[in-house]
């Protein structure tokens, strides 16, 4: 498993190797998992996004992640919880102020 961390954000790929996923902590001690894509319509893309952000879920202990992308807007059941697909507009407009 690869880590990398800052203040707020930690970068790091699963111990399988699949794509990083960004680990967020916030103020009141919770954290957050984050995978980030321009877009999840290639169904080979879909598959090793979900599957990369729901082994760092199980990894984590954590029953939500969230996927950020360019443009697409969904919600995902997976077996350990599940995943907010979001476009970075959104998500950006949602960020609270530092």
């Amino acid at each position: 498993m690869y880590s990398r961390q800052s203040k707020c954000c930690a970068f790091q790929s699963s111990r399988t190797a699949k794509p990083a996923v960004f680990k967020r902590s916030l103020r009141h001690r919770s954290r957050q998992l984050i995978q980030v894509c321009e877009s999840m319509v290639e169904p080979k893309t879909r598959k090793r996004e979900v599957a990369a952000l729901s082994e760092a879920m199980a990894e984590h202990g954590l029953k939500n992640g969230m996927i950020i992308t360019r443009n697409e807007d969904e919600v995902i059941k997976v077996d350990n919880g599940k995943i907010e697909v979001l476009p970075a507009w959104r998500f950006l407009l949602n960020l609270p102020e530092i």
